[in-house]
Parts: C-alpha cells; structure tokens; sequence
C-alpha cells in the first residue's frame, strides 16, 4: 500500500513536471510550482527527486518508455514500412494530447543536460541519429528502426539503400514535431501528414507497390 502510494505521488509529479515543461521551458518551471501542481509538499518532491533536472530526466524516460511500446504494437500489427506511417500520426496526436511527449521535445531542444539512450535502433549512449539529441534522438531511432524493419522485409526497392533516403525518412518524421508543435489544428496535422507520405511512398517502394500501404490514419473503432 505504502509503495503504491508512492509510485503515484512519484507519477503525479512527473505528469506536474511535464505540464509545466512544456508551457514554461526548464528554466521557467520551478520545483515549487511543480510540487504544488501535483498536490504535494516540496519536501515529497525531494524524496523522489533530488534535482529539477533529474525530474526532467524521469520526464524523457517515460516517453521514451511510451514510445518504444507504441512503435513496438505497430509493428507486430503491421508490416515495418505501414507501423512507421502510422508512427507519424501518432506523433502529430500525441504532440496535441500529450504533456509528456511535448515536454520531453521542448528540453531536448532546450538541451537541458539529459542523454537519451539510442533509443531503439543503437546501443546505449550514444545519439540513435548523428547530430541528434535528447528526446529527438530517440524518435529518430525509432523511425530509423521501423525504415531498417522494411528494408529487411523487402519493402522497400533496391535503390532506397543508403543514406539518401534514411537521411530524407527521418529529417521529414523529425521535422513533423517542430511543424506540429505549436498548435496547429488537429485536421491539418492529419491533412500534412496524408500528403507527406502520398508524395515519399511512391519513392520508396516498388512501382505498382504503393497500393498496398494505407496513407490515411485508422478510422476510430465505434464504441
């Protein structure tokens, strides 16, 4: 009971921590704030985290987390090259429902200090994507693994191989969080993202291929 109970005053305070991340920036968020959002004392923050950049840090580990479980169920849902598009509309929801993903975006521009691991596709420190870091770096990796996924399954035609168009696939699916960022309508970000990939499927797989991938988000299931 005792453990529960502190696993959730230690999740309140990273959701806390990343409401306040994202709408003021690591300098702008104080410890205080942070704490009294989350309905504890400062001395409970204490407890769970000794440093504002070590609750910034919990912040990037849990979207990580999040991100590896969602590109994980794409996958095993799909084949590789449909889990990435689909990848791109989960971002561009979450980037307008998520206080977590968006936080763990802004400190990695903010270069806060927190390393992310390679995220999926390279070993432990180090960036997942040359010039990259923090939370992008991870999002990159996971974009770069679902593209090596499809190049191994075959999806992809034999002159995608090389950096051309790695450098292209994970240069777009970064670009859609700095784009999508800044409050732009939900059924815009869905209409951009449709029209990224109508255009990039056609140069990635086999001619006569492309119908077989759906370029359009899932339907919502009935209730």
């Amino acid at each position: 009971m005792v453990q529960e109970r502190s696993e959730r005053t230690r999740g309140r305070l990273v959701e806390a921590g990343a409401a306040l991340f994202d709408r003021r920036g690591y300098a702008g968020a104080t410890l205080g704030e942070i704490a009294a959002a989350a309905g504890v004392t400062k001395g409970a923050l204490y407890f769970h985290f000794a440093s504002k950049e070590e609750l910034a840090g919990a912040v990037c580990v849990q979207a990580e987390r999040l991100l590896r479980v969602v590109c994980a169920d794409l996958r095993a849902s799909s084949s590789p090259l449909q889990g990435l598009i689909d990848a791109g509309y989960w971002l561009v929801d979450v980037l307008g429902a998520d206080s977590v993903i968006r936080a763990a975006f802004r400190l990695g521009r903010e270069d806060t200090g927190w390393q992310a691991g390679a995220g999926p596709a390279g070993p432990p420190g180090q960036p997942a994507f040359a010039g990259m870091r923090g939370f992008h770096s991870v999002w990159a990796g996971a974009v770069r693994d679902l593209l090596a996924g499809a190049r191994r399954a075959g999806e992809l035609r034999e002159r995608s191989d090389g950096l051309g168009p790695e450098t292209l696939v994970v240069t777009a699916a970064c670009g859609l969080e700095v784009v999508f960022a800044d409050g732009c309508p939900a059924e815009e970000r869905v209409r951009r993202v449709g029209a990224l990939w109508d255009w990039l499927l056609p140069c990635l797989v086999p001619p006569g291929a492309v119908a077989g991938y759906r370029t359009r988000p899932l339907a919502p299931q009935p209730a």
